[in-house]
C-alpha cells in the first residue's frame, strides 16, 4: 500500500455476528482482525469470523483472545473437538 492511502475500516461487533451469522456481513472484507478482549460476550462471533476467514481464505489477524480464537475454530472444526473452548472464556474458571 502506498504511503498515505488507507484502506476503509468497518467496525463489526461480533454479538451482531452470533445473531446474524458471518457470511454476509464478512463477504466484502478483504481481511480480518480479531483483537484482544475478555470473557465470554461475543465469543461465538469472533469464532464465525475465524470460521469464514479459515474457509473463504480470508487474511485473519487475531491479537490476543483473537488468536485464540483461531485456535478453537481450528480445533472444533477440524480436529473435530465440538466442546472446545478456552479457561478465559469460560465462568467454569475459578474465581480468587
Amino acid at each position: 500500500m502506498e504511503p498515505g492511502l488507507g484502506r476503509p475500516v468497518e467496525w463489526i461487533h461480533s454479538e451482531g455476528l452470533e445473531k446474524d451469522g458471518a457470511t454476509e456481513r464478512l463477504a466484502s472484507a478483504d481481511g480480518i482482525i480479531v483483537p484482544g478482549g475478555f470473557g465470554e460476550r461475543g465469543i461465538e462471533g469472533k469464532i464465525a469470523a475465524a470460521r469464514y476467514a479459515r474457509e473463504n481464505g480470508t487474511p485473519y489477524f487475531g491479537l490476543c483472545l483473537g488468536m485464540q480464537v483461531m485456535c478453537i475454530e481450528f480445533t472444533r472444526h477440524v480436529l473435530g473437538y465440538a466442546d472446545a473452548t478456552a479457561p478465559s472464556s469460560t465462568r467454569r474458571r475459578p474465581t480468587r
